[in-house]
């Protein structure tokens, strides 16, 4: 098929997973459709075979590209969280309104996120991570420490204009602005349809928004 190239999932993603480029590269679509798949189905239901004919490619060509079910797991993060991941920090470098603003501006982006049929992906991670150590890791270190990081920035941020209270912990600040996001998403696509309580997310990100920021204000 031509020469074989080795390249990676993501552009800046240093050791992120290899793959094989061919003249005719189908590995994004061949990640989006395991995504859905994944998300829908589960990933231990979802064969190598579903993908290609999800994705309408040749039965064999998923195995090409992708060494292993767990490689196409990587694959199929980077391709939900990537491009979030990558406009996010552009909106960090480039913002010139307040902490405050740039905060609000971070939730509505993770918001966005979560409700797209990507964000199912949060949830497919946290169910399969015990099973796969090696996709959590690879999770932890290319995505989740960034995404992390935008809040410790806008923290800071604020903390040196002054328009934020001098914190003790960035870090764990961050955890416990985000965690909560993490796991109100979770919870949407998995117990709240069967939970007798109306929860709206409009309210919900409203009050946490509010009770975040009343407690970073000076």
């Amino acid at each position: 098929m031509g020469t074989e190239q080795s390249v990676n999932t993501a552009g800046d993603g240093g050791d992120l997973p290899p793959r094989t480029r061919r003249p005719q590269d189908r590995t994004g679509e061949i990640a989006r459709a395991a995504l859905d798949l994944f998300v829908t189905r589960g990933f231990a239901a979802t064969k190598l075979d579903d993908v290609a004919r999800a994705a309408s490619v040749s039965k064999g060509l998923p195995y090409l590209y992708f060494k292993n079910k767990e490689e196409l797991f990587k694959a199929v993060i980077t391709e939900a969280i990537g491009g979030p991941l990558a406009e996010a920090t552009e909106m960090i470098d480039r913002f010139e309104g307040t902490s405050e603003q740039l905060l609000r501006e971070l939730v509505a982006g993770f918001r966005s996120f979560e409700e797209s049929p990507a964000g199912g992906v949060i949830k497919l991670i946290l169910a399969e991570a015990g099973n796969f150590p090696d996709v959590a890791r690879f999770f932890c270190t290319h995505f989740d420490r960034r995404s992390h990081d935008l809040f410790v920035r806008t923290l800071r941020r604020g903390v040196e204009s002054g328009e934020f209270r001098p914190l003790p912990n960035l870090e764990m600040t961050a955890v416990i602005i985000v965690q909560p996001l993490a796991m109100f998403s979770v919870w949407k696509r998995s117990l709240a349809p069967f939970d007798p309580r109306t929860v709206d997310s409009d309210d919900y990100y409203d009050a946490h928004l509010d009770f975040v920021l009343k407690g970073l204000r000076p």
